[in-house]
């Protein structure tokens, strides 16, 4: 019976901390406090189609759970900024493929530093264990909510 007791204890803690982290990073995001140029929904596209390479939208909405218009929507504007680029995929002349544009990877890359600098600065006083271990706990919770 304890052993339930403190299971439950442990999850509700879990959903009250990713819920707390959720809304904080929402926050900073919203403030002048929001690390680099890029949206957050622009920089995880952005990082997406670096970390895989030219994808469909089709891919993008699978990869973020998002429908197509919306992926669509977000695609539309990071090509009116130049930052990604529409290209006719190769095995299907009826499907556009997208990938970023030098623009998008110089942006996507300072971006990218301003990020580590500030997550660096967040997770300074913790040992390299704690940081590995919390990466990879964060990644083993980021691929359950993707398995749902």
């Amino acid at each position: 019976m304890e052993q339930l007791h403190q299971k439950i204890k442990d999850v509700e803690r879990i959903e009250y901390q990713m819920t707390t982290f959720i809304r904080r990073a929402m926050y900073v995001d919203q403030t002048e406090k929001k690390i680099g140029l890029l949206e957050r929904s622009s920089y995880l596209l952005m990082r997406h189609l670096d970390e895989h390479g030219p994808d469909q939208v089709k891919g993008m909405a699978a990869a973020f759970r998002l429908d197509l218009s919306t992926i669509s929507r977000q695609v539309a504007v990071l090509e009116k900024k130049q930052f990604i680029d529409r290209q006719t995929s190769k095995t299907d002349k009826r499907v556009s493929v997208f990938q970023l544009t030098p623009l998008g990877e110089k942006t996507l890359r300072k971006d990218r530093a301003l990020r580590m600098e500030r997550y660096s600065q967040i997770v300074s006083d913790w040992s390299p264990e704690e940081r590995q271990s919390f990466g990879c706990l964060l990644e083993r919770m980021n691929q359950a909510f993707f398995d749902l």
